[in-house]
């Protein structure tokens, strides 16, 4: 697996390319995700690893998947991740690993939260399922808290302001599955006209 530094330079590039691609500011980008220009500008340099809350909204922006946002496109009919070449990728809010394809629907992550750590505060358009596949978490969504073990599963309105919190001393493994990532939005950028 590559060096944590090199997967978050990698991953900037790639949110810089995307935003040249379309021919885009960081400006238009901030006002269109509600991310800082600053901190939009931090994640394409490499400095700062994205949390998952900004990687749909970067991916819904621009009207693709979170796979196709942080992977290389596949050019099968479907996609497949072996348990051994999952890539997991540091983020501030813990591991998370991308599961579903780049042509996908809706995006499917496996996050593994840390003992006493937080995500951050998410709210972005859609729906959300999450399943706890080991450990125990705190859920809060519109300031309401729900306990959540391994095993339990949780069907929400992502426009809702949520966090997921891992109040145990064991580290916890969640499976999150959200339509964020393709919800279109009431203006999105446009995709790159084809180059001839």
């Amino acid at each position: 697996m590559a060096h944590e530094n090199e997967l978050d330079a990698w991953v900037g590039h790639r949110l810089k390319d995307l935003r040249s691609e379309r021919g885009i500011t960081l400006v238009t980008l901030s006002e269109q995700t509600g991310i800082s220009v600053t901190h939009l500008s931090r994640l394409e340099k490499g400095h700062r690893q994205p949390s998952i809350g900004s990687l749909l909204q970067i991916a819904r922006v621009y009207g693709i998947s979170v796979s196709e946002l942080i992977q290389e496109q596949e050019p099968e009919d479907y996609h497949l991740v072996r348990a051994d070449d999952a890539v997991e990728h540091p983020g501030q809010d813990g591991q998370y690993t991308v599961l579903s394809g780049p042509g996908s629907t809706i995006a499917v992550i496996r996050v593994e939260v840390e003992p006493g750590k937080s995500t951050k505060d998410a709210k972005h358009a859609g729906e959300e399922w999450l399943h706890v596949l080991s450990g125990d978490v705190l859920f809060r969504l519109e300031g309401k808290d729900i306990t959540l073990s391994s095993g339990d599963s949780l069907h929400f309105d992502s426009s809702k302001v949520h966090r997921l919190t891992n109040k145990s001393e064991k580290p916890a493994t969640v499976l999150v599955a959200s339509t964020a990532a393709t919800m279109p939005m009431h203006h999105p950028v446009p995709s790159p006209k084809p180059r001839r």
